[in-house]
């Protein structure tokens, strides 16, 4: 699977910025919610993510690498 070629990211870079920090938010919060005891993961998460608005999203850190392949800069 491929990431985000240089010039497709050049291209489009406010949208890629958003997707990565999208999915970078959703990371977190999925780690967040693996660790609460007693509640099931993904109805929690899904309940949580429809609560989260967009202009509390975090930005991601330099060095972080999505888990999703498709997000990843070449």
């Amino acid at each position: 699977m491929m990431g985000i070629s240089k010039e497709e990211y050049n291209k489009l870079k406010p949208y890629w910025d958003f997707q990565r920090k999208k999915e970078y938010n959703k990371e977190q919060l999925m780690y967040v919610c693996q660790h609460i005891v007693g509640v099931e993961e993904n109805s929690f998460f899904n309940e949580m993510w429809v609560r989260l608005d967009e202009e509390n999203y975090l930005e991601p850190p330099e060095h972080w690498i999505p888990k999703n392949e498709k997000l990843r800069l070449d």
